[in-house]
């Protein structure tokens, strides 16, 4: 086993069996995925005037004394309305080794949804951080941007990958696995050429019929509580290239996808970069966590998915063609997972082609 690395799922389970995660209800199977650990939303919100991080060694419950607006009941459903900002207790509560950190990220699905989701910990001034030995209740500031969400205890909007040290592969290493494996692929199966740059670049697909999609208004809140698909139309236009090139209006919210067919190893895994300065001023996903076995298959036998990216354009940007999007960090495990993305686990996104709306919707 690996002295540093992102824990797989059997060490997830083990730290939940020796209560270094704590739960007043069992954790379902299906929240542990390969190398990270979905995280549910408790029974207590609130509304809260803005956004904010609390100080060193400040608990977020005395911020919420003075920020909240209303307080909320989430053990029947909630709505959470586009544009404002929630707090609400996550029901897992950490006690972390001191050798053992972790951050979090959006789940794909709500990433296509265009919420942010946001980890907040007591004494902790930065988003999404849980530091090593971190004793104590973690939060999630929720705000929908497009539309409103129907929420209720219990659902999953965000997930924590647990690390020991750092787990980073560099740019040679990258080189070297592309090389003996194989890290992205072309629409026919031939293995492609990896831009590396700190990182593996991917670049937009416009040679598509439909390119992406845009989100539109709608009064209609999502519900994430009747598992019942919504209608994709009343949330989304479709979005179509001119000579290959799509021009993306600040303020907008819309969904893309990668040319290269994006292929994770089963002993790896993998963060979408949220921010590249050096592509554009805009954010290129909400959702960044890749499994061990994207794009992968239990045996090797796929040749990659293409990455579906969320974008938050800040300012209005004209994309061309095979122009890099984003940037994918690659990071060891410290031992290959019991189960691997897509087998037998209820994968949603291992098949997709092109652009896909997430689950939510049909």
């Amino acid at each position: 086993m690996r002295q540093s690395g992102a824990l797989p799922c059997q060490l997830i389970e083990e730290l939940i069996s020796s209560q270094r995660i704590i739960c007043s209800e069992p954790v379902p199977a299906r929240n542990i995925q390969p190398a990270s650990l979905d995280l549910r939303l408790g029974k207590r919100g609130w509304r809260v005037e803005a956004a904010f991080l609390p100080r060193q060694g400040e608990p977020v419950s005395d911020l919420l004394l003075n920020n909240s607006l209303e307080s909320l009941d989430l053990s029947n459903p909630v709505v959470l309305q586009e544009g404002c900002t929630y707090v609400i207790e996550i029901e897992e509560r950490f006690n972390l080794p001191n050798s053992v950190h972790a951050y979090a990220n959006n789940k794909s699905t709500t990433g296509r949804m265009n919420v942010w989701t946001r980890v907040l910990a007591d004494g902790v001034s930065r988003f999404d951080k849980i530091p090593p030995g971190y004793n104590g209740k973690i939060y999630a500031m929720i705000t929908p941007r497009s539309w409103s969400i129907r929420v209720r205890e219990g659902n999953t909007l965000n997930q924590a990958r647990l690390i020991c040290g750092d787990n980073h592969l560099l740019d040679f290493e990258l080189e070297m696995l592309h090389q003996e494996t194989g890290l992205v692929y072309d629409c026919t199966g031939q293995r492609g050429q990896a831009l590396i740059d700190n990182g593996l670049l991917l670049t937009i697909d416009l040679q598509q019929d439909i390119v992406g999609y845009k989100a539109i208004p709608c009064d209609e809140p999502v519900d994430l509580c009747s598992g019942i698909p919504q209608k994709g139309s009343n949330y989304f236009e479709p979005i179509k290239a001119k000579n290959g090139e799509v021009l993306l209006k600040r303020g907008e919210f819309y969904i893309l996808s990668t040319k290269e067919f994006l292929r994770v190893p089963p002993d790896l895994a993998v963060e979408m970069v949220a921010y590249d300065i050096h592509s554009g001023e805009y954010r290129s996903h909400y959702a960044g966590f890749f499994d061990p076995g994207f794009g992968y298959g239990e045996n090797g036998g796929l040749k990659g998915t293409p990455a579906v990216l969320e974008l938050d354009v800040h300012e209005d940007v004209l994309f061309r063609h095979a122009q890099p999007i984003c940037k994918m960090a690659f990071e060891y495990l410290l031992k290959k997972p019991e189960k691997i993305y897509g087998s037998g686990l209820g994968s949603h996104y291992q098949q997709q082609r092109g652009p896909q709306l997430g689950r939510h919707f049909c």
